[in-house]
């Protein structure tokens, strides 16, 4: 019978930690095995270090304890970089299954029949974050001023296995289905640019007109966002002269709003220009797009067991409430 290497490792694996929790505490084989998980996420000991507020030499102290009572080497060591070995690959996965649940359990225990406190982490998009989230995350503070918020936004692809992380705003299709997601906005984009450009310049009917105006492009970090028509050929790029480039949100929409040129937005940031007069939204009979995919949405993602822990549960159920609020009068500023 032929056995293969993982449930070799698997089975090397259970016998090396009974061995190594023979005559330890808890809490000695659980801060080895945090070192170890920090210095592999992290890949340096000094990062680690940084990470778990503790001396580089006792981190490293730990992980080489935590390999002599295993009797493996599950770090590869160059002065130059830091690489998990095979058996060191299988041993952090596990690892980090027993710190998550750990983690929320402690998590969970203080803050049962509690009120809603503690630091929430919130990962969203940067538009998204800037233009739609702020004012929401200022509302909530005033709500729940126990609970302190720890917010980035970057449109850097992330982790979806959210680990350290309470809440995300995505966009996009329909993403990794381990988490919960739901659906708090549409994530359509529009033609759109401002009364005066329109007055000067015309309003394209087709793809023929498009292509004789000027295009302001969003930068994501794999470049610039294209425009794509449908026809009878397929799918088709959009070929206009590029009057701006941009990455910035502010620069984004103040050049719509200047008249410098055309730009596709979704109504979440279109909106308020809207209803302010500033921007018009372009009709066309065939309008360019900027994907073609139907689950196109914004997204908040959380982790199923996090949402038992008070300030996770509140803020998950804040902002749907809220964001629901925003998407009722966008579809109604659409009719």
């Amino acid at each position: 019978m032929r056995i293969s290497f993982a449930k070799i490792a698997k089975i090397f694996f259970a016998l090396q930690m009974f061995q190594h929790y023979r005559g330890k505490t808890a809490l000695d084989q659980f801060k080895a095995i945090e070192c170890f998980i920090a210095v592999a996420e992290t890949g340096s000991f000094s990062k680690a270090a940084e990470r778990l507020r503790l001396p580089v030499s006792s981190v490293s102290r730990q992980v080489t304890a935590l390999e002599s009572q295993l009797k493996a080497e599950l770090l590869f060591r160059t002065t130059r970089q830091i690489r998990l070995t095979e058996v060191g690959q299988l041993y952090l996965s596990q690892c980090q299954d027993i710190s998550e649940r750990l983690t929320n359990a402690q998590a969970l225990v203080n803050s049962y029949q509690s009120e809603p406190s503690g630091t929430l982490t919130i990962s969203a998009m940067t538009s998204f974050g800037e233009l739609v989230l702020t004012p929401l995350i200022e509302e909530f503070q005033q709500q729940y001023p126990q609970i302190l918020i720890d917010a980035e936004f970057s449109d850097q692809v992330q982790d979806l296995t959210l680990k350290g992380i309470d809440l995300c705003f995505r966009g996009g299709p329909l993403p990794d289905k381990r988490l919960i997601a739901y659906k708090v906005m549409e994530n359509q984009f529009y033609l759109c640019a401002s009364p005066d450009y329109l007055q000067q310049y015309g309003q394209p009917k087709n793809l023929e007109d498009l292509e004789q105006h000027k295009a302001i492009y969003y930068r994501a970090p794999i470049g610039r966002v294209p425009w794509w028509i449908a026809d009878d050929q397929g799918h088709r790029r959009c070929q206009l002269d590029t009057a701006l480039i941009t990455n910035s949100t502010s620069l984004l929409i103040n050049s719509i709003v200047a008249g410098k040129g055309l730009c596709m937005l979704p109504m979440w940031a279109m909106y308020p220009y809207l209803e302010a007069g500033s921007l018009v939204q372009v009709e066309m009979e065939n309008p360019p797009r900027i994907s073609f995919e139907e689950s196109v949405g914004i997204y908040l993602l959380y982790q199923q067991t996090r949402y038992q822990i008070p300030k996770v549960r509140c803020a998950v159920d804040f902002f749907r409430q809220k964001l629901a609020q925003l998407e009722k009068g966008h579809d109604l500023g659409k009719s």
